[in-house]
């Protein structure tokens, strides 16, 4: 999700000591100098519900705060803690303070515990229960017998609007509320808090900030105001427990309702009811014969997959948006049907068969009138911010992922259901084999932008995801006596793959060239290439001919976008790649995992040591996924090329599914050997 061009250079960047929030000064010239801060978030971990989606840094710092989507609204700019002690404050997110963030025995509940150089200590418990949007923060806090104040601190932008909103304290309810249209918010305690502020961020007349009153330990205790408002509540430093409550709600009427019903039900209830949920949901998968090493990763990706999911819509998005202004790349917090079908798939296939279904009934309503789906779109189904709007900007691939599922779905069931379903769906999958056919007369198919939204072509991967679409809608169509359509999908799915290998093999190099652009050859090495053979099957594995460019080709990505970081080893992008300093992804380095691993299946049958040195050759690629991920095992876009550590996005679902793939494959080989 890069930008498709290269833009001014006008930025300085500096790393905060903070580690996963990088600030940007912008410098603007106008009568005027002015100088904007924008600051991208990373988070360490999520917790959430299908009402609310909330993403955290190491240290309990909210950074994400999404309801009632996992794509609108954004709710807040910052939510910290602090302690003020002999006139200076020390937030929690500082410097100064250690911490240890995980969560309890895959339970979706998220402890943060903090020592600062003081001796003060304070430990988090997070939870969003499985039937309310709210966030449960309780806190224990150890003073080292200090005096001072603790205090809890928001700066929310309600409807992702700074302006406009308005902010007041009703004392009688012990409850901090600001709200903008049809976005609420409410903060209470137990204890009740006993020093307030509805306050001004950014205001001109700068104590009026609630924050400036954190740091100055000055809370105004004024009750009411509106425009770019910000809140905090303090509490006595000798106060040893605190729960926190964060409550959405579409109306005033709805959050009193909630907060009444929230705060009549114990704490402990709440942690219960979530950890049995998360107990219960995760049971439900299908059992796995993985390492240990990889199981508790395995179980974090579920769970991202399920936060990231919307299950009323069946949509999913891409990774909680951190990226707001678009300064950086083209922001991710939408639905791609490429990513999406990787999803549902994994999920699927991992016991979850609810989410495929519910993503093909999003799929047929949000087709587009020439058959074909949009770049990305809204949860909802509405069109998101592209630049994805032209024919020859496009990305055909996605169009044709999403027939690939749907034709590869309909061929799995039983013969009634697959009636029913064809009869619900056939339009849909042949309005869009017909856009395939559309956009492929010449073989290879027309210009359009490549996976990456980086570059303009005609592309190996592309061509093999069409070509795995009208294959499978042949089968489908064959299966259900449409024999027209069979023979002519089927013969334009063998043009395609005989004109992208006759015209874009490399012999010289062993491998695909990444695309023809401007009707040359561009001989760059992508690892999106292996597309061919997994998931595509364009090459097929049992043809002498083509399993030998099959490991051709994994062998000139392995030699060509090797990355080696802390003696493991990952796989970039494509050759000279310079997006976030062109470090190797964790979605190419599953993509070469999960080819290694078809290619021992397929040899432990016919040469077991030929079939064990491929399965041993992802045990390297493995480490560096797994070693990659932040500390709460989420795992990320990228991988810092000189540390090792997680870059980018974080976490991404297509990283996530693409591991659950992989896990499931690996533990099927593993199974099958101990069985023979």
């Amino acid at each position: 999700m890069e930008l498709l061009w290269n833009k001014p250079e006008r930025t300085r960047w500096t790393q905060s000591c903070e580690g996963k929030v990088i600030k940007k000064q912008i410098q603007f010239s106008t009568t005027r100098r002015k100088e904007k801060t924008l600051v991208i978030k990373q988070p360490n971990s999520i917790i959430g519900n299908q009402q609310l989606l909330v993403t955290l840094g190491m240290k309990g710092e909210i950074f994400g705060m999404y309801y009632p989507g996992r794509d609108y609204a954004q709710q807040v700019t910052e939510a910290l803690f602090g302690v003020n002690t002999n006139g200076s404050i020390h937030w929690l997110n500082s410097i100064d303070w250690q911490s240890k963030q995980y969560y309890p025995d895959n339970s979706g509940i998220l402890k943060t515990e903090l020592k600062h150089s003081s001796g003060i200590g304070v430990s988090i418990t997070d939870v969003v229960p499985p039937d309310y949007p709210v966030l449960i923060r309780h806190l224990k806090i150890n003073n080292n017998e200090l005096e001072g104040t603790f205090y809890t601190y928001f700066d929310f932008d309600m409807g992702e609007r700074k302006e406009k909103n308005s902010g007041f304290y009703d004392e009688r309810e012990g409850m901090l509320s600001q709200y903008w249209r049809n976005h609420y918010v409410g903060i209470t305690t137990t204890p009740a808090f006993n020093d307030w502020q509805v306050g001004k961020a950014l205001g001109a007349a700068w104590w009026t900030s609630a924050r400036w009153g954190v740091e100055h330990g000055q809370l105004q205790k004024n009750k009411e105001d509106i425009g770019n408002v910000n809140i905090a509540a303090g509490f006595p430093l000798t106060t040893k427990e605190i729960t926190q409550y964060v409550i959405f709600a579409k109306n005033r009427e709805e959050l009193y309702d909630l907060k009444e019903q929230i705060k009549s039900i114990p704490f402990a209830s709440f942690i219960t009811k979530t950890h049995e949920g998360w107990k219960t949901w995760l049971a439900r998968g299908k059992e796995i014969n993985a390492p240990s090493r990889l199981k508790s990763y395995y179980y974090r990706s579920l769970q991202v997959l399920h936060l990231l999911s919307d299950e009323k819509l069946g949509s999913v998005v891409a990774a909680p948006e951190f990226d707001h202004e678009y300064e950086e790349c083209g922001g991710y917090g939408f639905c791609w049907n490429r990513d999406a079908v990787e999803v549902m798939q994994s999920l699927h296939n991992a016991g979850y068969t609810e989410y495929l279904p519910r993503f093909i009934r999003w799929c047929k309503h949000t087709q587009l009138k020439d058959g074909s789906w949009f770049q990305r779109y809204w949860l909802n189904g509405s069109l998101a911010p592209s630049w994805g709007n032209l024919d020859y900007s496009t990305q055909i691939d996605e169009t044709a992922s999403t027939i690939y599922m749907m034709a590869k779905y309909g061929q799995s069931l039983l013969e009634d259901e697959r009636q029913q379903y064809l009869d619900y769906y056939w339009q849909t999958i042949d309005r869009g084999s017909k856009y395939l056919m559309k956009r492929t007369r010449e073989g290879l198919h027309d210009p359009c932008t490549d996976l990456w939204e980086t570059y303009h072509g005609s592309f190996t991967y592309t061509s093999a995801a069409i070509y795995a679409a009208l294959s499978e809608v042949a089968k489908l169509a064959r299966a259900q006596s449409k024999s027209a359509c069979a023979i002519e999908y089927e013969a334009r799915a063998k043009w395609i793959k005989q004109k992208t290998i006759k015209m874009l093999w490399m012999p010289e190099t062993e491998c695909f060239a990444k695309a023809i652009i401007n009707n040359e050859i561009y001989p760059v090495i992508d690892a999106s290439v292996i597309g061919t053979f997994m998931p595509f099957n364009m090459l097929d594995i049992t043809n002498n001919d083509e399993r030998e460019k099959i490991i051709q080709m994994l062998n000139t990505i392995e030699k060509r976008l090797n990355c080696m970081v802390n003696g493991k080893k990952g796989i970039k992008r494509y050759e000279n790649d310079k997006y976030r300093g062109g470090n190797p992804w964790t979605v190419t380095t599953l993509w070469l995992i999960n080819a290694q691993l078809r290619i021992a299946e397929y040899y432990l049958q016919k040469d077991k040591k030929i079939g064990e040195r491929w399965l041993n050759n992802t045990r390297p690629y493995f480490d560096m996924v797994i070693n990659s991920t932040t500390n709460t095992k989420l795992l990320p876009e990228q991988i810092n090329k000189h540390t090792g550590n997680p870059a980018w996005v974080i976490p991404l679902a297509w990283s996530s599914a693409l591991f659950i793939e992989a896990v499931q494959k690996l533990s099927k080989i593993l199974q099958n050997r101990r069985i023979v």
